[in-house]
């Protein structure tokens, strides 16, 4: 058995235990991270030092400056050289990455927050499953509850698609975990537990970005939180019998077109390829995305014999400026 679970590792799981079988037991290696993960890595980053910060000073201007330091140190970085972006897709990358932070300032008012911890470690046992994770923040609330909050720079709900409800569950675990942990601890003990997305997406005209933000909130009391611990240990046992028997299934799905695995997976390879000749009736578009990696790792191509491009994904909402210039460059 692995030493610990981590959210991540658990919501791989659940996703796919064939892919947590090749990340976790036969150990390949994961692709370095991308855009998405990198651009995270920085906004968590900027924002845990902007609460550092006294409550006055959590301004715009003073976020700016921060984000110029972590922002010499993110070019560094082995994942940021990892992308080999050129110059325009490197302005792209630190104006986006301006304007999610702008969008956190668009739903939040860091002068307000009262910090308990900013990336707090915590390892501890829930449920009798040995856990471990980093929380983003932990406050103390307007009421004096104590809040578990994890921030995400990924995509909210879209307007007029909301999740469903089986959705919704699955996201709102991980700080579920978190504030179970932080519980388990017994320093603090969480009221409630918040999913905090904050997002820049491509605007509608060019050189914009649209703002998207969205919060999810779900009450910690040890009740509420009971469906969430069973959850956590039911995955433990289900990898415990995988590992007793050596043998997991597959998940096919849309993500297979994104697995770094799909070369090693036959049944994500089928998938793909099934995805791949599939069409929307009404949109006539591919089942699996042009820009997926699968598409090029499997060698498909379109109908006139060359791989398939990036097709833009439109996104529906208010257009905000691009910063000028790029506040995070040199």
């Amino acid at each position: 058995m692995p030493d610990r679970l981590s959210p991540s590792a658990a919501g791989m799981w659940a996703q796919c235990p064939q892919r947590w079988w090749y990340r976790y037991v036969e150990g390949l290696p994961e692709p370095p991270p991308g855009e998405p993960a990198v651009l995270g890595t920085f906004v968590h980053r900027v924002l845990e030092l902007l609460l550092d910060q006294p409550p006055a000073d959590r301004t715009e201007a003073t976020a700016k400056a921060l984000a110029r330091h972590v922002w010499e140190v993110t070019e560094r970085s082995e994942d940021w050289q990892s992308l080999e972006l050129d110059d325009a897709a490197a302005r792209r990358f630190r104006q986006r990455a301006w304007s999610t932070l702008l969008a956190y300032f668009s739903h939040e008012e860091p002068e307000s927050v009262r910090p308990v911890a900013r990336e707090l470690l915590v390892e501890t046992e829930v449920g009798g499953v040995p856990f471990r994770g980093f929380i983003d923040l932990v406050e103390t609330a307007d009421d004096d509850a104590v809040v578990v909050t994890d921030y995400k720079t990924g995509l909210p709900p879209r307007p007029g698609k909301p999740w469903s409800e089986e959705q919704r569950a699955e996201k709102l675990l991980q700080p579920q975990w978190y504030a179970a942990a932080l519980a388990a601890l017994g320093d603090h003990v969480p009221t409630r537990a918040r999913l905090l997305y904050f997002t820049a997406l491509d605007g509608q005209t060019p050189g914009s970005f649209d703002l998207r933000t969205e919060e999810l909130v779900v009450d910690t009391s040890p009740d509420a939180l009971e469906p969430a611990v069973d959850e956590l240990r039911r995955r433990w046992g289900a990898i415990g019998e995988a590992l007793q028997t050596g043998h997991v299934d597959a998940s096919p799905g849309p993500l297979c077109g994104w697995c770094p695995y799909v070369e090693h997976c036959s049944v994500g390879q089928d998938e793909c390829r099934q995805r791949w000749d599939a069409r929307n009736r009404v949109t006539g578009e591919r089942r699996l995305r042009s820009d997926a990696p699968a598409v090029r790792v499997l060698g498909l191509v379109d109908d006139a014999g060359t791989p398939g491009v990036t097709v833009a994904d439109p996104v529906v909402g208010s257009a905000v400026p691009m910063p000028e210039p790029a506040p995070m460059g040199r």
